[in-house]
């Protein structure tokens, strides 16, 4: 496909990019194969990225980079803590059903980064994880915050598991399915004590 107005080649490499490494592996994947993807020869991706290193790097901030402006905004804009959650939700399994080679790259092939990057992206997750707690702390007063830390972390690496599974339903039933399965995990609270 040429480059457009709407999808320029940096856009097309990235796309390609990401499905390729997310299908394949980022070390089974070589810039030849990249530039084919996205219809040039492989020397021509040095134009846009200065390695395939490079392609990884903005692959993983720009999925960063997404989640962690659109938590920001939700926390600028959300009423109430509930109503803050369910945003929070809504953005992460978006993410995670529209996106999803860009979510497996981002899970999966981090380790391949330098550890620099990996430093950078780990803060930036850290602050990216923040809104949740703090929201899920307000609505779950009978958790301690390393409870609520563990009940958040396990509901996004749920959902970024998603990444990695075939879709057997259309990408809308998917979604609200992985909402449902969000917000019961985030709110579940403890069965009572059985007696007897």
């Amino acid at each position: 496909m040429p480059p457009t107005v709407a999808q320029p080649r940096r856009e097309q490499l990235l796309e390609a990019a990401a499905q390729l490494f997310s299908s394949r592996g980022f070390h089974a994947v070589g810039i030849d194969d990249i530039g084919a993807a996205a219809g040039i020869s492989g020397p021509g991706v040095y134009r846009h990225f200065a390695s395939k290193q490079a392609l990884l790097e903005s692959l993983c901030d720009r999925a960063m980079t997404r989640m962690l402006d659109g938590a920001e905004h939700i926390t600028e804009t959300a009423g109430d803590p509930h109503t803050a959650l369910e945003s929070l939700v809504d953005l992460h399994v978006a993410f995670a059903v529209s996106e999803r080679a860009l979510i497996g790259v981002w899970v999966r092939e981090a380790r391949s980064l330098s550890e620099d990057v990996r430093r950078s992206l780990r803060r930036r997750m850290r602050a990216y994880e923040q809104p949740w707690l703090q929201v899920l702390g307000d609505l779950r007063e009978d958790l301690e915050p390393a409870e609520v830390a563990v009940v958040t972390g396990s509901t996004l690496a749920m959902l970024n598991g998603t990444a990695f599974t075939t879709p057997v339903v259309e990408p809308a039933a998917q979604a609200r399915l992985l909402r449902r399965m969000a917000l019961a995990a985030l709110l579940a609270r403890r069965a009572p004590a059985r007696r007897g």
